[in-house]
């Protein structure tokens, strides 16, 4: 009886258990405009990139970092 009762809890165990897979495609995206934001008090850079399929992306620097317009880098994006 211990026996079944330990394979059934197992069992229970790993059925609400799942792998998890993440779909995402590298795309190339360009830099097209640096702007300087406030966040936090402190001056920070404002990167707004494109890709090949004319979608911006947002990210935020560090003003001590050197980025130049049309510099280019891959992205992940959510399938």
């Amino acid at each position: 009886m211990k026996t079944i009762l330990a394979v059934a809890t197992i069992a229970a165990l790993y059925s609400c258990w799942s792998p998890r897979e993440l779909q995402a495609e590298m795309v190339s995206a360009e830099l097209v405009k640096i702007d300087t934001a406030f966040r936090y008090s402190r001056p920070e850079q404002l990167l707004t990139w494109r890709d090949v399929n004319d979608v911006n992306y947002v990210t935020y620097a560090p003003m001590n970092n050197i980025f130049f317009v049309g510099s280019k880098m891959i992205v992940l994006v959510k399938k």
